[in-house]
């Protein structure tokens, strides 16, 4: 069957005699990049791969963390069907024949699932039209209409990236593509959107996006709400929830309204404060749209961090849409885009993009100037069409729960022909019954299609199965259970008196008697032992045991991937006072664990070969904390990394607590409501600082201000570049904007250099802002030095090098960078600017802080660039001077007084005068 006409907009820039029309082309972003899934998505995935032996389970491979074999968020079961199908044949429906699927983490296990599962659908097909060579090169015949290539872009650590390696490859051809994130599932039609997109391309070729947006209800928050202490749950009982309206649509405005929804349903509404509020809202983005509604929805703002409490559009804009704009916050970002390659060269062009809505949208819509414009539309969805991300677990059950209640219609699962879950593979054919209950009828004697072996679920007659239910081939379901809104995977197994609400077992679960879980996700193998209970937001990882009588507190998840840490290699300097502090470090480390050990033998280590690396024999260990999964339990807590905008000692809790609610906010069960008030509460904090100003401070002011105030974590050069609009008198600096922190902008451009392109294209990205904003070269090298010791320190995310091991990577990183400097730097103004970058970054509060502060780091650092020929003894013997005048009370003197610093200084010099006292010798042996 051919391609829709619409799909091809196709080959915007073929020559409209060509004889084949370019095919449909698609762009699938496997990686979200973000934690959202973790542990689930740390976990070895080779264990749960589909294979031949219809009853062919392996629990073995339990844990561990092998690169490229992690499970990926495409390959988790959806409804007890792999993400990656629902996205394929979503695709496939809208004309696409040639998808890119673009991986990072991840990546072996989902060429191997490809490559399976081409050559079992292959082989049953016909043998001889299978070759061996079909599912090669990365590239699988996935069917007779698709063909999927799968890009593994490893070093890839955001969407930016991932997007300019593709234009790299110079792969995509089809003019508009599709570009569509990992974790959607939607029924949209795709053929009138691009329709559409090829009739605004050819009429404006700026026209170069067109971005898909779903309406949804606003936050429905009233300020004089009462306040309920003690009970944030939001339990939605409910039938009637799903029979009703849309749940993502916006809600009924009046109490009236929903007290006639619950007459006609004649059902007593059970529902908690705020439950109304969209279930698919992100608990980290806050979208606020501006659109020019009558241009075809053209967007005109994009701003999406929930934090902000004012927002500006251009004033051309009103000009040249008069008064047609409309500013609206009741839409959601569905992760669907048609594109035209321009895209892409777009990304290319502007490699400091990362992200693809808040950078790349968000500074498309706001260019004003006429000619440089790259317009970007809007398509709405319309009644019937349905469109969900899951990008973190809370969201994920509402999808589900929304396919099971039909919303996603076809993608329901009595259309289903297939699923894969529990480590095996399965064919798995549902019905629909009463209350929205699915079971699986595949199986069974007799039917004519059930496969050999298979047996139908077996359900207690006195449980009692509320809907959405799933129920999955070869279930066991004893007596007195209690089954709501909950999906169950093939071979799962519950016995009496087990209560299951809002939670998803994805296979091969045993949930012993008694046992209760409310809204907890139960992967493959893991076993809840008789009467435990496991609260809201709960994750049990791939082969973990729950033990007997153990009460899960929410939000608590337990995984056996073992937790990795990157081995420092350093050779360089001889540093032995830091080999001797790392030994008694260590020594210290040992006798901790020691004592930690004799207090409480709570966790304990196992040793785990996995069935990938016994070949190797390797092994690892997991650690089990007994404390919180029992004495018969088996798993560790897994806690949540600090985001990397945190990393101050001082702010270490802070971060921490932070990292802890934002799971929390992705975990199921938790109250949006809660989230939205403390956007609101920030944003009101904003507006009162919006009247701060650097110039307004006084004397008393500057006096009362800390270091750390000063010069907090290095973003500011101490008492001066605090207001880097002003030159020293005060005055503004002709040509630069106010308010911008041109050292912490130099710094950002340098930190989104690709080391793979030329140095020289990132020198003449400086040159350029240096120019716009009437900066100095000092100011490139201050920024430039900056972002050098951030790269170094991203080395080690979990550690503070040795002075040597810092200097160490630092030499490593000066090969590609010291090209840079030798360029920009015109004298020793410049030369010093890169010792006071250091000392900069030296009295903020961040780990620079505290590895330039340990001695003798910053004279290691120092007689490094003085090496690399970066700096000069002139340059350093000027700065020299300079603190010896501030004296010891400075406090960015505090460098300079070490006495590592002294020596060095004090050899330089000494060094110095025998190159002068040589050159003299020699000029008289030549008289």
């Amino acid at each position: 069957m051919g391609r829709s006409s619409s799909a091809g907009g196709g080959g915007g820039n073929d020559p409209s005699d060509n004889k084949h029309e370019q095919k449909l082309q698609a762009v699938l972003l496997a990686d979200t990049f973000s934690n959202s899934f973790h542990p689930i998505t740390l976990e070895d995935y080779s264990g749960n791969l589909p294979t031949n032996d219809d009853n062919a389970t392996n629990n073995n491979n339990n844990g561990g963390h092998v690169k490229g074999r992690e499970r990926p968020l495409v390959l988790c079961p959806v409804n007890n069907v792999p993400l990656l199908h629902h996205t394929i044949d979503f695709l496939q429906s809208a004309g696409v024949e040639e998808l890119f699927l673009l991986c990072s983490s991840g990546a072996d296990a989902l060429e191997t699932y490809l490559t399976l599962h081409h050559q079992r659908h292959h082989h049953k097909q016909s043998s001889s039209s299978s070759s061996p060579s079909a599912a090669t090169n990365n590239k699988i015949v996935w069917s007779s209409k698709l063909i999927i290539h799968l890009l593994r872009f490893t070093d890839c650590t955001n969407t930016g990236d991932a997007l300019r390696e593709l234009d790299r490859k110079n792969v995509i051809k089809s003019d508009p593509f599709i570009l569509m994130q990992g974790d959607v599932i939607s029924n949209v039609d795709l053929r009138e959107v691009m329709e559409q997109h090829a009739v605004r391309k050819k009429a404006d070729n700026s026209a170069i996006m067109t971005v898909l947006l779903q309406e949804v209800g606003g936050w429905g928050l009233d300020d004089d709400e009462e306040e309920e202490d003690g009970d944030d749950d939001v339990e939605l009982n409910s039938e009637e929830e799903g029979d009703s309206d849309n749940p993502n649509a916006p809600p009924s405005s009046t109490a009236a309204s929903r007290q006639a929804n619950a007459a006609k349903n004649k059902t007593k509404m059970v529902v908690q404060k705020n439950h109304y509020l969209p279930p698919l809202r992100s608990s980290t983005d806050d979208l606020l749209l501006a659109m020019d509604t009558t241009h075809s929805n053209r967007i005109l703002l994009w701003d999406s961090h929930p934090h902000n409490s004012t927002t500006s559009i251009p004033t051309s804009f009103f000009t040249e849409n008069s008064s047609h704009i409309t500013l609206t916050r009741n839409h959601l970002d569905v992760g669907i885009d048609i594109c035209s390659p321009d895209v892409l060269a777009r990304f290319s062009d502007e490699f400091d993009y990362r992200e693809l809505r808040s950078q790349f949208v968000a500074n498309c819509v706001a260019e004003e100037e006429v000619g440089l414009q790259s317009r970007i539309f809007a398509y709405m969805l319309k009644r019937g069409e349905y469109a969900g991300r899951m990008g973190d677990m809370r969201r994920y059950h509402r999808v589900s729960m929304d396919l099971l209640r039909r919303w996603g219609y076809p993608l329901v699962p009595d259309n289903y022909n297939h699923s894969c879950s529990g480590g095996s593979y399965h064919e798995a054919s549902y019905v629909c019954e009463r209350h929205l209950v699915y079971r699986d009828v595949s199986g069974g004697g007799g039917s004519g299609n059930g496969l050999h072996g298979r047996k139908r679920s077996h359900v207690g007659r006195s449980t009692q199965l509320s809907g959405p239910l799933l129920l999955g081939p070869n279930n066991s379901i004893g007596e007195y259970c209690h089954l709501q809104r909950s999906v169950l995977g093939p071979n799962c197994t519950l016995m009496n008196n087990c209560h299951v609400v809002d939670s998803h077992l994805w296979g091969d679960v045993l949930v012993e008697e008694g046992a209760k879980l409310n809204g907890v996700i139960v992967c493959e193998g893991a076993v809840i032992r008789s009467g435990a209970v496991l609260d809201r937001g709960c994750v049990i990882g791939r082969g973990c045991i729950v033990g007997a009588g153990v009460h899960l507190k929410e939000y608590t998840r337990i995984t056996m991937a073992a937790e990795v840490e990157d081995d420092d290699d350093y050779s360089g300097f001889d540093d032995s006072s830091s080999n001797s502090s790392d030994d008694s470090s260590s020594s210290g480390t040992d006798d901790e664990e020691e004592s930690s050990a004799d207090e409480s033998d709570n966790n304990v280590k196992i040793q785990v070969t996995t069935p990938a690396k016994e070949a190797q024999g390797s092994n690892y260990d997991i650690v089990t904390n007994h404390e919180v999964v029992g004495n018969d339990g088996l798993g560790r807590v897994w806690v949540p990394s600090p985001s990397d905008d945190y990393d101050s000692d001082d702010d270490e809790d802070e971060a921490q607590a932070a990292a802890v609610e934002l799971m929390k906010s992705q975990s199921i069960g938790y109250d949006m409501s809660l989230l939205y008030k403390k956007w609101k509460k920030l944003q009101m904090e904003d507006e009162e600082d919006d009247g701060f100003s650097v110039e307004g401070m006084g004397s008393d002011d500057e006096d009362d201000m800390g270091m750390d105030d000063w010069a907090d974590d290095a973003n500011v050069d101490y008492m001066h570049t605090d207001a880097t609009h002003l030159d020293e008198d005060g005055m503004q600096i002709t040509g630069r904007q106010k308010g911008v922190d041109v050292v912490q902008e130099l710094r950002d451009i340098c930190l989104e250099h690709e080391t793979s392109s030329p140095v020289e294209n990132l020198r003449i990205e400086l040159n350029s802002f240096k120019f716009s904003q009437n900066a100095t070269y000092s100011d490139c090298c201050k920024g430039a030095m900056m972002a050098v010791m951030d790269k170094v320190l991203e080395e080690y995310p979990d550690s503070v090098p040795t002075p040597g091991k810092l200097v160490a990577s630092l030499k490593k990183t000066l090969e590609y960078w010291q090209q840079l400097f030798h360029s920009i730097c015109m004298g020793s103004e410049e030369e010093k600017a890169i010792i006071h970058a250091l000392e900069t970054m030296a009295i903020g509060s961040g780990k620079a802080a505290e590895v330039l502060r340990k001695e003798p780091a910053f004279r290691f650092v120092l007689q490094t660039l003085h090496d690399k020929e970066i700096v000069n003894e002139v340059a350093i013997f000027e700065w020299a001077v300079e603190r010896k005048e501030e004296g010891q009370d400075a406090p960015r003197s505090i460098l300079f007084w070490q006495k590592p610093t002294q020596d060095f200084l004090e050899w330089l010099e000494e060094s110095s005068d025998e190159e002068s006292s040589s050159d003299g010798s020699d000029d008289e042996d030549s008289d």
